[in-house]
């Protein structure tokens, strides 16, 4: 966990490979806290927004360790958890939410109108079959989040700003551009210092829209930009953009030259065979060889 606020900024300008954050404080003492889980929670960013007395939440972690320090750290900010926003139906950001409303049953789980259905369709298949093979690392049981009626969360009258559903990782994400700490959270968009989870960009189609998708977050021109997942070491600024085509260059080369599975897996593991999110190239793979 590192801490965005104007003190810590301050503290860091001008250090080599310092986390970089600018603009005022949502609400003093206001501050963005992002959140990694570990690797068995797949490196998965959860930022918590807070205001003077009240705070909120984007995205809700993937496994039981994972969400409940989550909710440790949000209950150390002494601030009333008011609202979680889920960014998209992948079961890393969405299962953790049943942990998070057991410790903060007043606050109110949301997502985008058009991502709501698919997380209400799948969460629950994803959790059974995921706790199966794991038990005791998932909850119990899923909770839905609402349909967000509106384009933006407010947290003690200041704007969040949801961003109309992107091609990422997956068809539908949702960001949020948080004005007034000139900070965007990419959710899964952009990744830093990770694999990347390409098994659904597997034509070279499909990787061109998340080139575009890129192209436009990029434009917002945020000085913080934190990614839906990283190393524990990676800056959260605009070089999230330049890993993540870096990466897709890299996957659709591999698509191109390579006519096996074996191969293909060594070409996406040479040189990063110690980063995270090992499991999405083996993914990756199957979605290109099923039967390999």
């Amino acid at each position: 966990m590192f801490i965005l606020d104007r003190r810590h900024f301050l503290a860091i300008t001008g250090a080599a490979g310092a986390v970089g954050f600018a603009g005022p404080a949502l609400a003093r003492p206001g501050a963005a806290d992002v959140f990694t889980s570990d690797a068995a929670g797949g490196n998965v960013d959860s930022v918590v927004v807070m205001g003077e007395q009240k705070a909120a939440l984007i995205d809700a972690q993937f496994t039981v360790p994972n969400a409940t320090a989550l909710a440790d750290m949000i209950a150390a900010t002494g601030r009333e958890l008011e609202t979680i926003f889920i960014s998209h139906f992948h079961p890393d950001h969405v299962l953790g939410l049943a942990v998070l409303m057991d410790r903060f049953p007043d606050a109110k789980p949301v997502a985008h109108a058009a991502i709501q259905p698919l997380i209400a369709e799948t969460a629950e298949g994803m959790r059974a079959g995921m706790a199966a093979n794991a038990p005791g690392a998932f909850a119990d049981r899923v909770v839905i989040p609402d349909a967000l009626a509106t384009d933006h969360i407010l947290l003690e009258g200041e704007r969040l700003d949801i961003l109309d559903p992107m091609h990422g990782d997956t068809d539908l994400i949702a960001g949020i551009h948080i004005p007034v700490l000139d900070t965007l959270i990419t959710a899964d968009m952009g990744f830093a210092d990770t694999h990347v989870w390409v098994a659904e960009n597997t034509t070279p189609e499909r990787i061109d829209t998340w080139r575009t998708t890129l192209n436009t977050l990029e434009a917002i021109g945020a000085s913080t930009v934190i990614p839906g997942h990283r190393s524990d070491t990676a800056a959260n600024d605009a070089s999230v953009f330049a890993y993540t085509r870096s990466y897709l260059d890299m996957w659709e080369r591999a698509l191109a030259d390579t006519n096996t599975a074996e191969d293909l897996k060594a070409v996406m593991l040479e040189g990063r065979e110690n980063m995270g999110l090992l499991f999405a190239v083996e993914n990756a793979v199957k979605a290109v060889y099923p039967e390999g």
